[in-house]
C-alpha cells in the first residue's frame, strides 16, 4: 500500500529496470490516455549543462512579477521531492503530487514508467489541473530524448554545452549540442547562452527552421562592477540591478533569459520593471549559497569541470582570510580527476565521503583517484557526512571557508544536516 509521498518514491525506485532510460515512446502512451499532450498553455523549456536551475529561477521569479500564475519543473531535488513540482514558487503539496501518481498508475496499465517519467507526467497533470498561465520545463538529461521533451514548446533556451553524462550524450561537445538542440521547434525563438557553442546548435537550428538567438551576437551584457549591469541587443538597452543569485555566470544566465522574455513579447510581454524586480526576487538552494558565516560554509552543486571552474572563480573573487577547507564527493561516472585540477589550487585541506547508489564512490576509490590527481593536501575520509561535518565544526576557525561541493547528494546532505 502506497499511502504517502515517500511511499510513491519508493516504489517508483524500483518500478523501472534502469534508472536512467532515454526514449519517448512510453511516456507518449501514458501521457496520452492522460489527455495532457495539448496544453493550452505556452510552455519554456530550458536545457543545457549547467545554469538550468538557475535559468527556471529567474524566469519564475520575472513572469510571477508580471503577474503570470507559474508552474515549473526541476530535477534533481536537494531536499524535499516538492522541490522539483512549483505553482508560482509554491511547492505542490504531498496531496497533489499523491494525486497525480495515482491517475499515472491507473494510466500506464502494464507500461513500466521511470522515476523521472513519473515526476515530468505528475508536474503536466498538475499544472493542467491548476490551470496556469505558462510553465517552465528544465531538461533533466539531454534534451531531444528528455521526458521534458515530449512537449512543444514555445521558447528553448540553451544554457551551456559542456561535456558531462558522456555515457548518454557522448564526449563531444558537437554531439551533445546535438542532443540538446532536440528540443527546437519550427518557426519558434530559441536562445543560446554559451558564448562559443559547437556548430550543431546552428546547423540543427537551421534545419528546423527554429529561430536563433546567440549571445554576443544578437544580444550580450556588462557588467559595471558595482550593483549595477547592462543587458544590451539591437533594439534594446536596459540597465539592470545585479541579481541576488551570486556569481559572474548569472549575469550570462539571467541575460539569456531575458533574450528568451524578449522573443515572447508578444504572447507574454514582461516589463522592465518587472525584470528588476524578477532578478532581486530569483533564488535556488545549492548554488553559492551561505548557510554559515565565521566560518564560511558555501554550498555549491557543483558537479562537472564546467561548474568546478566557475566555483574556482568565485572562491577567487571572494578570498578567505584563513584556510579553505572541502567537504567533497562525487558520482563515479564523473570527471572526478579534472574536477579536482581546477579546484586543487583552491583548497588546503579535503574531506571526503562515500556517496552511495549504484554511481556512488566509496572514499578508498575517491583516495586513489586524489593521488592520481596529484593531491597533495591533506585528504581526509570519513565514515558519513554528520562525521565529516561535527569534524570541521569542530576544527575551522572564524576566518576559515568550508566549501561543500561535488554533487547535489554532497550539498542535500550537509545542508540537511546543518537545518536538524
Amino acid at each position: 500500500m502506497k499511502k504517502t509521498l515517500d511511499d510513491w518514491l519508493n516504489w517508483q525506485e524500483n518500478l523501472h529496470p534502469t534508472e536512467i532510460d532515454l526514449g519517448l515512446a512510453r511516456i507518449h502512451q501514458v501521457a496520452e490516455r492522460l489527455d495532457v499532450l495539448s496544453p493550452s498553455f505556452p510552455i519554456i523549456t530550458v536545457a543545457g549543462t549547467n545554469g538550468k536551475g538557475s535559468s527556471v529561477a529567474f524566469l519564475e521569479a520575472i513572469l510571477i512579477a508580471e503577474g503570470y500564475t507559474t508552474g515549473s519543473y526541476t530535477s534533481p531535488h536537494l531536499i524535499h521531492y516538492n522541490e522539483r513540482i512549483k505553482l508560482s514558487g509554491i511547492r505542490a503539496s504531498d496531496a497533489q503530487i499523491i494525486t497525480a501518481f495515482k491517475e499515472i498508475d491507473n494510466a500506464r496499465k502494464d507500461i513500466s514508467l521511470s522515476y523521472f517519467e513519473f515526476g515530468t507526467l505528475a508536474a503536466m497533470l498538475i499544472f493542467n489541473q491548476q490551470k496556469v498561465d505558462v510553465v517552465i520545463l528544465e531538461v533533466g538529461l539531454g534534451g531531444r530524448l528528455d521526458a521534458a521533451n515530449l512537449w512543444d514548446t514555445s521558447l528553448a533556451i540553451i544554457t551551456s554545452i559542456a561535456i558531462d553524462h558522456e555515457s548518454w550524450l557522448g564526449n563531444e561537445r558537437e554531439a551533445i549540442g546535438k542532443e540538446k538542440a532536440g528540443i527546437m521547434r519550427a518557426d519558434t525563438p530559441v536562445i543560446c547562452g554559451d558564448p562559443d557553442p559547437p556548430d550543431s546548435i546552428k546547423s540543427i537550428a537551421l534545419k528546423v527552421k527554429a529561430t536563433l538567438h546567440q549571445i554576443n551576437r544578437d544580444f550580450s551584457f556588462q557588467n559595471h562592477a558595482n550593483t549595477t549591469w547592462t543587458w544590451k541587443s539591437n533594439k534594446r538597452h536596459y540597465q539592470l540591478p545585479l541579481p541576488t543569485l551570486k556569481g559572474e555566470f548569472q549575469l550570462n544566465n539571467a541575460a539569456t533569459v531575458i533574450a528568451g522574455l524578449q522573443s515572447l513579447s508578444k504572447h507574454l510581454p514582461v516589463s522592465i520593471e518587472s525584470i528588476k524586480a524578477g532578478l532581486k526576487k530569483a533564488t535556488i538552494m545549492g548554488r553559492l549559497q551561505l548557510i554559515h558565516s565565521s566560518p564560511d560554509w558555501l554550498v555549491d552543486v557543483a558537479h562537472n569541470p564546467h561548474s568546478a571552474l566557475a566555483l574556482s572563480m568565485y572562491l577567487d573573487e571572494k578570498p578567505t582570510k584563513g584556510k579553505t577547507f572541502a567537504l567533497f564527493s562525487m558520482l563515479k561516472d564523473k570527471d572526478i580527476k579534472q574536477v579536482l585540477s581546477i579546484m586543487n589550487k583552491q583548497i588546503d585541506e579535503w574531506h571526503i565521503v562515500s556517496l552511495e547508489g549504484s554511481r556512488g564512490i566509496t572514499t578508498k576509490a575517491l583516495t586513489q583517484i586524489m593521488k592520481s590527481a596529484n593531491i597533495k593536501s591533506k585528504v581526509i575520509p570519513h565514515e558519513c557526512f554528520s562525521e565529516a561535518v561535527q569534524s570541521l565544526k569542530k576544527d575551522c576557525k572564524n576566518k576559515d571557508k568550508v566549501v561543500v561541493f561535488g554533487s547535489f547528494l554532497v550539498v542535500s546532505n550537509v545542508i540537511e544536516i546543518w537545518g536538524s
